[in-house]
């Protein structure tokens, strides 16, 4: 897994390299475009998704919580 990793993220990288520098000269804005390109969707990636609604399953009240008869601790 750690490998196919690695091997998308050279592919992206590479991909993202010929769509900023294609049929273009080399310049100071270029180079801006693409490192902001190749920094800014990885984090604004992982901002997005570590920024969603957290699951609120457990329950907290107890009138809504019914355990009575569903746990049997017997001592022998």
């Amino acid at each position: 897994m750690k490998l196919l990793g690695a091997l998308l993220f050279i592919v992206a990288l590479i991909n993202t390299l010929l769509l900023t520098f294609g049929f273009r000269d080399f310049s100071l804005q270029l180079m801006t475009m693409f490192l902001f390109t190749v920094l800014g969707l990885p984090l604004s990636t992982y901002l997005f998704l570590s920024s969603g609604p957290k699951d609120n399953s457990i329950k907290t009240d107890d009138d809504e919580c019914e355990v009575i008869g569903r746990f049997c601790i017997e001592s022998k």
